[in-house]
């Protein structure tokens, strides 16, 4: 399936990221992919998901 130029994808959120080491290891995938396919990344965010603590 082939996408427009035009078409962007605004934000993908994933989930399940426990350390530091793995969501650096998943920011330079997506780049690498990105340059494999010609995409132009504008910005990357990884936020460690906040922890509930028990009341």
């Amino acid at each position: 399936m082939e996408r427009d130029a035009a078409e962007a994808i605004r934000c993908i959120e994933i989930t399940g990221i426990s350390d530091r080491h793995s969501a650096e290891a998943l920011y330079l995938e997506i780049r690498r992919l990105a340059r494999r396919y010609g995409i132009d990344i504008k910005d990357i965010r990884i936020e460690k998901e906040a922890t509930h603590s028990p009341a």
